[in-house]
């Protein structure tokens, strides 16, 4: 019998681009994810969970993965063109 591989949940969002930017930032670090969609392509809004892309990773990794994406967070400049900590 095969052992079933464990991924946990560390980001969700709507948006494929968006899930494809972070999944790659989080490989590029070393870190294995995988990308789970519930979007209907003949259904063109996203309403509670129809829509959701769910980025998961091994547990293992969930630590490592949420400070690299809380680092990569602050140096990602708010509309107002500010960094998230709030400095210009």
């Amino acid at each position: 019998m095969e052992k079933k591989e464990r991924w946990t949940d560390i980001y969700t969002t709507y948006d494929e681009s968006e899930a494809a930017i972070i999944s790659g930032f989080l490989e590029n670090e070393g870190i294995s994810c995988r990308v789970e969609s519930s979007k209907v392509s003949q259904i063109p809004v996203s309403v509670g969970k129809i829509g959701e892309i769910r980025i998961l990773v091994h547990p293992e990794d969930f630590d490592k993965a949420a400070k690299i994406m809380e680092s990569a967070r602050a140096q990602r400049p708010d509309e107002a063109g500010r960094k998230a900590s709030g400095g210009e």
